[in-house]
């Protein structure tokens, strides 16, 4: 992990090795459970001892996107079709983050390569739309020369305070100071992503903050399907998302104030047979 990174890539030049950005300090994994997604330490295997963080955009679940978003959900025809939609604009989120990394890292994007489904087990082609957002992190990069300093690093802690978790997509030195910058690819819904800010800062702060030095900004970088991009940049309001905190204990919590408690799926054979019937037999006379 590299130490002292601000002095470093103050005098550095683009692209900063990817071995030289800092990496995660506590490696983690998520899970779904009724509903809401949660973190946990990958690295730990006993499940007893796994501390389970609901994520921040869970959190955030508690805060309605607006009446646009309840438009568009009921123009749908079905609820299942709404959420086949947002699925596959999620995969358009997911194959754009990915090559946005591959590019911090210094290295090019063959987008005839295609993009690999994992939940389809197949792999399908980038269309146009992925790589003009894909352009326009290009031109992002060209105005504004950001320097590297760590990408997709976790933000998880088992510090009780800080009940929340969630993965930052980019730490960057822009003009000399830290930015936390958040790529998008839907819709801007500027108070809840400024919340969303709020969370990554408190948590990357307190995580990285001795070697790094604090955030100074924080931003959404909004990748359009045009070919465009608008770096927003948002305040950061530590306040309304403690109290969002607050309130969500109440939301997520049963009617006595429990709040979940996150069970792992059992886990089930790989391989099954059938008894022969020797062995039944042995079964039997013991």
């Amino acid at each position: 992990m590299a130490k002292k990174i601000n002095d470093k890539v103050l005098e550095a030049s683009w692209p900063l090795p990817e071995n030289d950005q800092i990496s995660s300090a506590i490696p983690t994994k998520s899970m779904d459970f009724k509903g809401s997604r949660y973190y946990y330490n990958k690295l730990e295997e006993d499940l007893k001892k796994r501390v389970y963080v609901m994520s921040v955009t869970t959190w955030l679940n508690c805060v309605s996107k607006g009446i646009g978003f309840n438009m568009w959900l009921g123009n749908a025809n079905s609820y299942k079709d709404a959420m086949s939609y947002a699925n596959e604009r999620a995969e358009i989120g997911n194959m754009v983050h990915a090559m946005c990394m591959w590019l911090i890292w210094g290295k090019s994007v063959d987008t005839s390569h295609g993009w690999y489904n994992a939940d389809e087990a197949k792999i399908n082609p980038i269309p146009n739309e992925s790589k003009l957002r894909l352009s326009a992190f290009i031109d992002f990069f060209d105005e504004y020369k950001p320097i590297p300093i760590a990408t997709e690093i976790s933000l998880y802690t088992d510090n009780k305070e800080y009940p929340y978790a969630g993965t930052a997509d980019q730490i960057m030195m822009i003009n000399g100071e830290t930015w936390l910058v958040d790529i998008k690819t839907g819709a801007k819904y500027p108070k809840e992503q400024q919340l969303q800010l709020t969370a990554y800062k408190l948590l990357y702060d307190l995580l990285y903050g001795d070697i790094t030095g604090c955030i100074d900004r924080v931003a959404c970088l909004y990748l359009k399907k045009n070919g465009k991009y608008e770096l927003k940049e948002y305040k950061f309001v530590p306040e309304e998302w403690n109290n969002l905190i607050e309130f969500g204990k109440y939301y997520f919590s049963d009617m006595r104030g429990t709040m979940p408690k996150v069970k792992e799926p059992e886990e089930l054979p790989v391989i099954y047979t059938l008894k022969k019937e020797e062995e039944e037999n042995e079964d039997a006379t013991e």
